[in-house]
């Protein structure tokens, strides 16, 4: 029996056989020369070129997937990397395979020197590139193949491998790498995977098949396990199965705090498949449902329709159901977008894109409307509203296609709700103009903190300064809040600052009526905002607001958490 200690990601206590994977492409590579430059370049170009036309391949199933393969292709397409391959083939005259893994080496050395967590995690991103180009190189499949229920036990595992992966099969994961804000870190919590990184040698120590016990809050994996460590794993997940079964009875119950104060905690979904965790968690409706991957799966338009309906009959008994319009672009690129754009996170996206494309935009504003007529809890909202201008043009739109579902004989709710996305500072800075015409604001906190910070969070290289608790975005958090109650319209947040437990006190202090969050997040939620008082979360915002940076406001953050 080996004990090993990592970083728990997502929590989860199982027993199982292990699936043992170790990279050896990359124990392979024979450093020797080349007499034939020209052959070793060709060989690398069409590799180079096969991963690429391989990971625009692969069909992402969630807004983190089609986040990390956008960064992966971009690992790819670096000019930088590429250029000291090429030269290492042409001028040193290495081989494809030692020129891949000697410009890797030197990348990942030079992160290594910095000594910084974030940035040393970010080896693993190069390390996918290249095990996937030398797999490529030597004619190896880089699929890990799954076919009985396992704890994955690898020496690391490549964002690429896990999308592939048949993940209902996969148990855990146990990694010798990584680290909390890893790529892997990221898809094992959005996929709710029990997951231990950072274990140094699990992978060599474990055998194929041997039984393996973990535990992912605490960050603990035992290879071989003797009987008594086996029933002190099974009572441990009982008590967990009894403490979630627990959490699950509150379900029902409302987000009051202790003074009275109902915070709504509603669901963020991507299709009807998520509806049924909501339900679960006891979601009091849609907070935010997203409809580009209508068009990003290539449903027909007939197909859409019943989804739009269908997400309103089922969901709305429960609260509102919340359809963003198409937020397309950025890294969301759908067929007959413009793919070339220098800077897309600025570009031609969301309401820009429906207000160019209105063949598009009308055709989604009916299957809305029709959703509207088969449920009065129906509520549509735009995204990357930079003002007023842009607001209202976009409102007038939806008039004359309301004027059209009329003439028609399309039913539809006169009276469906309109609300608008805060993302930009322009929106926030001008929301009390924007609430003279909508109904609800909803924050998107991923884009109003990037923009506000100017930090684009797919570049991983600046990825570390995104700061969700910097002051400049709390300050307009506040704003925005104080501006839409003056104008009695409900404002709530639906990016990933919700949906983290130890925000609460703060959200709840700067008067958020609403959160939006992933299913998995809102029993937590829940049961934390339960524990607090309103008016003492409303003192420890406004502290918090006179703090000069984003670390004194983290470490204050932390120290309520631990008293209160």
């Amino acid at each position: 029996m080996i004990e090993k200690r990592g970083i728990g990601v997502f929590p989860g206590i199982v027993t199982g056989k292990a699936a043992v994977f170790r990279h050896t492409v990359l124990d392979n590579v024979e450093h020797s020369l080349s007499n034939d430059s020209d052959r070793e370049l060709s060989e690398f170009e069409a590799a180079h070129k096969s991963v690429l036309e391989e990971v625009r391949a692969i069909k992402p199933s969630s807004k983190e997937e089609r986040d990390m393969l956008s960064v992966y292709e971009s690992m790819l397409l670096d000019p930088d990397f590429l250029s000291l391959i090429r030269e290492n083939i042409k001028d040193r005259k290495y081989t494809a395979s030692w020129a891949v893994e000697a410009a890797t080496e030197k990348y990942t050395a030079a992160l290594a020197a910095l000594g910084d967590t974030y940035f040393a995690e970010r080896i693993a991103d190069i390390r996918d590139a290249e095990s996937r180009l030398l797999s490529a190189i030597s004619g190896i499949a880089t699929e890990i193949i799954i076919t009985e229920p396992s704890i994955i036990i690898a020496d690391y595992l490549l964002p690429s491998e896990l999308i592939q992966m048949d993940r209902s099969n996969v148990l855990g994961l146990l990694l010798d790498t990584g680290g909390s804000t890893s790529h892997i870190a990221i898809l094992a919590h959005s996929d709710e995977i029990p997951t231990v990184l950072g274990l140094g040698d699990i992978s060599r120590i474990a055998e194929d098949g041997c039984t393996v016990v973990m535990d992912g809050r605490e960050g603990l994996a035992i290879v071989d396990p003797d009987e008594k460590t086996l029933r002190s794993f099974r009572a441990k997940k009982g008590v967990a199965l009894r403490a979630e079964k627990e959490l699950k009875k509150e379900a029902s119950l409302p987000a009051i705090t202790t003074d009275g104060v109902q915070i709504h905690l509603m669901c963020n979904i991507e299709g009807l498949e998520g509806i049924e965790g909501a339900v679960a968690a006891g979601a009091e409706g849609v907070g935010l449902f997203r409809t580009e991957f209508l068009v990003l799966k290539d449903n027909e338009d007939r197909e859409k329709d019943h989804i739009y309906e269908e997400a309103a009959r089922e969901m709305g008994p429960y609260g509102p159901v919340t359809f963003r319009t198409y937020d397309l672009g950025g890294d969301k690129i759908a067929e007959g977008m413009d793919k070339g754009e220098e800077n897309p996170i600025l570009g031609w996206r969301a309401v820009r894109f429906c207000m160019e494309r209105k063949d598009i935009f009308r055709s989604q504003l009916i299957s809305i409307l029709k959703a509207s007529a088969v449920s009065p809890s129906v509520r549509i909202m735009f995204p990357m509203i930079s003002g007023s201008e842009e607001l209202l043009e976009v409102l007038a739109f939806l008039e004359e296609v309301k004027a059209e579902c009329r003439e028609k004989g399309i039913a539809f709710d006169e009276n469906m709700k309109i609300g608008t996305m805060i993302e930009t500072p322009s929106a926030a800075i001008t929301a009390d103009i924007l609430a003279d015409h909508v109904d609800f604001m909803s924050i998107g906190t991923n884009d109003l903190i990037q923009y506000t910070i100017a930090v684009d969070r797919g570049n991983e290289k600046i990825a570390h300064l995104y700061r969700p608790l910097h002051p400049a975005v709390l300050r307009l958090l506040k704003y925005v809040v104080d501006s839409a109650k003056k104008k009695g319209v409900t404002v709530s947040i639906c990016g990933e600052m919700a949906g983290h437990a130890e925000y609460a006190p703060l959200l709840v202090g700067l008067g958020f009526d609403e959160l939006s969050m992933s299913s998995h997040s809102i029993l937590e939620v829940r049961k934390r905002i339960r524990t607090l008082n309103k008016e003492s979360c409303a003192h420890f915002a406004d502290n918090v607001l006179s703090l000069p940076d984003a670390t004194s406001i983290e470490k204050a953050l932390d120290e309520y958490n631990g008293k209160a």
